[in-house]
């Protein structure tokens, strides 16, 4: 793994991990994070990977929500974003960051499921937010992988 070094470039990638919550105990029917914005300036990507447990396909997902902001105390956070890359016609809506993570049971025996959302960085500083949707507690794990 490559890591950046002030001013010098990255051949052929620098990269970095984030460990936002490892096996983070979780009531039922909440949303929470861990405190604190991650420095992400200078990546061009991040890859969340989320991790719960869930017992049957039935149950409600963790779903992920992402603030980015301008400093490590969260100065013009926003979750909210929109792509004018297209020439689209006016007035264009903003897009909630969030993914659910419904669907992504592994089953019987392993009793997790799990999945990975690759986000553009849109601002130097990032934090993610879980929400634990099923009436259930639950581990959750968030892990995030910054791509040059």
């Amino acid at each position: 793994m490559s890591t950046r070094e002030e001013g010098a470039p990255c051949a052929p990638a620098c990269t970095r991990t984030i460990k936002f919550m490892t096996d983070h105990e979780m009531s039922p029917s909440v949303g929470t994070s861990v405190p604190g914005y991650d420095e992400v300036d200078g990546y061009r990507y991040i890859n969340l990977f989320v991790r719960f447990t869930q017992e049957t396909a039935e149950e409600a997902p963790v779903d992920l929500g992402v603030v980015f902001a301008f400093d490590a105390q969260g100065t013009m956070g926003a979750r909210r974003y929109v792509n004018l890359e297209e020439n689209l016609a006016p007035s264009q809506t903003t897009s909630f960051i969030e993914v659910s993570g419904r669907n992504t049971w592994h089953g019987s025996p392993h009793n997790v499921s799990s999945y990975i959302a690759r986000l553009p960085v849109m601002g130097p500083f990032v934090e993610v937010f879980v929400y634990n949707r099923a009436p259930v507690r639950r581990k959750v794990t968030v892990w995030g992988y910054l791509v040059s």
